[in-house]
């Protein structure tokens, strides 16, 4: 009897297999996400820079895990220069940029900190 079971399970295995063919949909390149990011508009080297003084400006400040986090997100949302804003503004200095980009700045630092609240050490 368990050999029927057995064989009744292979069978609907068999039946009900794709081919690697069947598996893959027709459009899968025509869906592909596309996005853009800083290295859409700048060079690796650019976006290097800005990320390693972001990095440095953050890490006076704060633990090494939410400077990571945050370098991620910022390098990932915003050009170099934007980054160099938005390191500016976090070590204090003073930049020339226009209060629309300050804002743009500003709106993806708060998007971005929402994910990396979790590792912000307290300020003494």
């Amino acid at each position: 009897m368990k050999y029927w079971v057995l064989a009744a399970i292979f069978v609907v295995a068999c039946t009900t297999a794709q081919t690697p063919q069947q598996a893959t949909p027709a459009a899968a390149s025509s869906s592909a996400p596309t996005y853009s990011d800083a290295r859409s508009s700048a060079s690796d080297a650019d976006v290097r820079d800005a990320r390693r003084a972001y990095r440095s400006a953050c890490a006076a400040h704060q633990s090494t895990a939410y400077c990571e986090c945050m370098t991620g997100g910022m390098a990932q949302a915003l050009a170099p220069d934007e980054l160099a804003v938005a390191t500016a503004v976090f070590s204090g200095q003073s930049i020339s940029a226009s209060q629309s980009e300050r804002d743009h700045v500003a709106a993806v630092r708060t998007e971005v900190e929402r994910g990396c609240v979790q590792f912000r050490r307290a300020l003494p």
